[in-house]
């Protein structure tokens, strides 16, 4: 289900922007949300949906709106400079460093050298005690005493034999402890200083890539990908700003209990889910991943509860003064476009997985989103930069 979940989330810009508009969420919710990226979806077909969405409301009597059209919007520099392309094929590059293989002197101490090794426990190989193209620093005590000490001095190419005892007690294996063994190794090579490709047709042809063979298409490549970067981070600060005005123009006088309840509930699971997966305690989580008290989590939890009930109340509010409706046609053409952006096979799957009624409220969300794109404004940066420094003044 996490996998549907992602790849949903790609496309559907709608609902993550009404879930953030109010801007400055919690500390520990941006924390988090960036380091996994997931969000919380019920299925109907794990359980029966019971959520409450906002269209259900009588939103004109909730909401009063203000101006939600002909808003402005800082216009993104989306253009890419040859200097943003070096960089990226800089770190394409280092990224594909090896290292330099030392073969004509013998080991020393402080050195790395990469070896193979079979450990033998009275003459027969042990759990754990073999392994291929290991990386090792002599000196660094990461292996038991005299295994590092026995390889100063061995040429790369040569196999040594090395009896050791293991000591006693050994915590990471007390089988082994006070043991004698032999280890079998060989000095495959020194590692010297990285060697960074040079950018030539044959490093581009080493990526592997359709359509780009040579430094040329390669270049155009990344130009392609940075823009392409670029311009979804335009339309998402564009989307995210133009709402936040319209939530701030917007006055909701009521909230429906249940509603905020529900997104209070769902933070609280996001989080728990994820000190879960952290296999923590949400004690232990709040206060090492989050610096909050359990108290202050609860605070943070109601007030997200609320912007985001009110988040979604403006937007219904707006489709409703608009006359936008989830009609038959658009509902199937728009799951159509979900399913195939976002992998499905099919809409049947797209739908088992979210439900009808997530799908409206997300298929409304885009709507007004678009709607409030149409009549909007864009500004340059440096205008708005200039008008915020007059506004400081």
């Amino acid at each position: 289900m996490m996998k549907r979940v992602l790849k949903l989330g790609t496309i559907c810009l709608g609902m993550a922007i009404l879930l953030c508009a109010c801007g400055n969420s919690s500390k520990g919710e941006s924390e988090a949300a960036s380091e996994t990226g997931e969000g919380v979806v019920q299925s109907e077909s794990e359980t029966e949906d019971t959520t409450v969405y906002a269209y259900d409301y009588d939103v004109a009597s909730m909401v009063t709106l203000g101006n939600y059209k002909g808003l402005t919007y800082t216009m993104m520099d989306t253009s890419v400079t040859d200097a943003e392309i070096d960089a990226e094929i800089d770190m394409a590059l280092t990224s594909s460093a090896v290292k330099e293989q030392i073969t004509e002197r013998a080991v020393e101490d402080g050195d790395t050298v990469n070896i193979d090794y079979e450990g033998l426990l009275e003459g027969e190989a042990f759990d754990g005690g073999t392994a291929q193209g290991a990386s090792l620093t002599i000196g660094s005590d990461s292996y038991i005493d005299g295994f590092e000490d026995g390889l100063i001095g061995v040429l790369p190419g040569e196999e040594t034999s090395l009896n050791l005892t293991f000591p006693d007690p050994y915590k990471n294996n007390p089988d082994l402890a006070g043991r004698e063994v032999v280890f079998n190794v060989t000095v495959n090579y020194i590692e010297g200083d990285d060697v960074v490709p040079e950018l030539d047709d044959a490093f581009v042809e080493s990526l592997g890539m359709d359509d780009v063979k040579t430094v040329d298409e390669y270049r155009a490549y990344i130009s392609s990908q940075l823009k392409d970067s670029k311009e979804y981070e335009a339309e998402t600060n564009r989307q995210k700003e133009l709402f936040q005005k319209a939530v701030a123009n917007a006055e909701v006088k009521e909230y429906p209990e249940e509603l905020v309840e529900q997104y209070r509930q769902e933070y609280i699971s996001y989080y728990q889910q994820y000190a879960a997966y952290s296999g923590m305690e949400m004690a232990d989580f709040l206060t090492q991943y989050m610096d909050q008290t359990e108290d202050e989590f609860n605070e943070d939890a109601a007030e997200y509860g609320k912007e985001v009930a009110g988040n979604m109340l403006v937007v219904c509010a707006i489709a409703s003064a608009e006359g936008i409706e989830v009609t038959d046609e658009l509902y199937a053409q728009k799951i159509s476009e979900y399913a195939e952006q976002s992998g499905y096979a099919d809409t049947a799957t797209l739908e088992a997985d979210y439900g009808r009624n997530y799908l409206k409220q997300l298929i409304i969300n885009e709507e007004v989103i678009k709607l409030l794109e149409e009549s909007a404004e864009g500004v340059p940066m440096a205008e708005t930069e200039d008008a915020a420094e007059l506004t400081e003044e």
